[in-house]
């Protein structure tokens, strides 16, 4: 979609260009290219690339960026680098009562003459600039606001989706993946993350669709493409991981959730499948801190069914093993035995306990529970309900209670 507003910066640029026989290119403040002028035969490789994909690869970007020019209040100049495809250029940052909007690049080594004539341009770009980043914020708000009516579900999900097609935001046979912040992350640093990884060029961009909102206080990106969009939705939740923690002052940790691939009319239940993988990256230790439905294992279904029955409970026998979350404790050394698959010797070594108390440990689980640990029945029993006691001993059972009734009024 063209933007208002477009046309005028574009008129501004032609003019100044066809006055000072250089080519002209306006960038917004992420580096993504707005307008370009015709070329006088100064262009270099990166202006032909940028021009092309509209886009400024990441590695220009950090070399650009070392000059200062994001925080510059005075016009730049900018040393050529031939392993970047790039000649002497002059940048020209663009703002508005101190705040950056964009820069207007010149591609000469010696284009501080053009100072006097660019800033009169500069002055009238920044009204424009203003005026486009306004629209922009605007069109950012719809966007957030459809992603939030499709998660949400409801009569408004099916609305929300024929939207996003008709605007060609997600195509109508994509495949979409919804990424989750874990709780306290900021939705809108977890938005800039995405806009910073999607906004730039080079071989490690992200070829997908992603569209950052906010459902209830929960950073939320919805990833959409036809082919990939699995791997390049892991790609973007290792980004907001990364990125958000650079944006923490406190550095704290950052869990993020992933659902499954799945289509439009199922947005619903995937938001529900991140933000349950978000609880379990969490809560659960040995998950990772970014996690994918799929890969929360066998808890994954007993969260749902935590969700569904809320007064789930362990068995007596099981809960008898257990003193808090000590590891010397017997439901520690049972669950142990059972990860491992019943194998002696990697139990041991992991508890760090000779085999023979091993052995004696397991002979208290058999006689304080009643159950064969030879029996398959009586084994998978046990080990669900270890995982179950796991979960309830967590806070993961008040932060579903929470969600749910905040999802009921949905």
């Amino acid at each position: 979609m063209v933007l208002p507003y477009t046309d005028a910066i574009q008129r501004l640029v032609d003019s100044l260009a066809a006055r000072i026989q250089h080519s002209v290119a306006v960038d917004d403040g992420r580096g993504s290219l707005i307008v370009c002028s015709r070329h006088y035969g100064d262009e270099d490789q990166l202006r032909i690339d940028v021009v092309l994909s509209r886009r400024l690869p990441a590695p220009v970007a950090e070399y650009l960026n070392g000059f200062g020019i994001a925080t510059s209040e005075t016009p730049q100049s900018i040393p050529a680098s031939p392993s970047l495809g790039l000649k002497d250029r002059r940048c020209y940052p663009i703002r508005d009562h101190g705040r950056l909007l964009g820069y207007l690049w010149l591609i000469d080594a010696h284009a501080e003459r053009f100072d006097e004539v660019v800033g009169d341009c500069v002055v009238q770009l920044s009204a424009r600039l203003r005026e486009r980043s306004l629209q922009v914020t605007e069109e950012e708000q719809r966007r957030r606001a459809l992603v939030t009516d499709l998660l949400h579900g409801g009569e408004g999900s099916a609305r929300a989706a024929g939207d996003l097609v008709d605007q060609g935001l997600v195509g109508a046979e994509d495949e979409i993946v919804v990424i989750v912040a874990g709780a306290g992350t900021d939705p809108e640093a977890v938005a800039a993350v995405i806009a910073d990884a999607t906004g730039r060029g080079g071989r490690d961009e992200p070829s997908v669709r992603a569209l950052a909102a906010a459902v209830g206080d929960r950073g939320v990106v919805l990833v959409a493409d036809r082919h990939g969009v699995e791997r390049e939705a892991a790609w973007l939740a290792e980004a907001v991981r990364r990125g958000v923690r650079q944006r923490d002052a406190e550095g704290g940790g950052v869990f993020v959730g992933l659902s499954n691939p799945g289509r439009l009319d199922e947005a619903h239940g995937l938001l529900r499948q991140a933000v349950l993988a978000a609880f379990a990256a969490a809560e659960l230790p040995e998950l990772a801190p970014v996690v994918s439905w799929r890969d929360t294992g066998v808890y994954g279904p007993l969260m749902l069914a935590a969700t569904t029955s809320p007064e789930l409970v362990v068995p007596p026998q099981i809960a008898e093993l257990s003193t808090g979350a000590r590891t010397d404790s017997l439901a520690h050394t049972a669950e142990v035995f059972l990860d491992a698959a019943g194998d002696t010797a990697a139990s041991s070594e992991q508890l760090m306990i000779h085999r023979t108390t091993l052995y004696y440990r397991l002979a208290q689980v058999e006689n304080k529970t009643g159950w064969d640990l030879k029996n398959g029945r009586h084994r998978l029993t046990l080990h669900l309900g270890l995982k179950m006691q796991r979960l309830l001993n967590s806070d993961i059972p008040a932060l579903l209670q929470g969600e749910e009734e905040h999802w009921g009024s949905s």
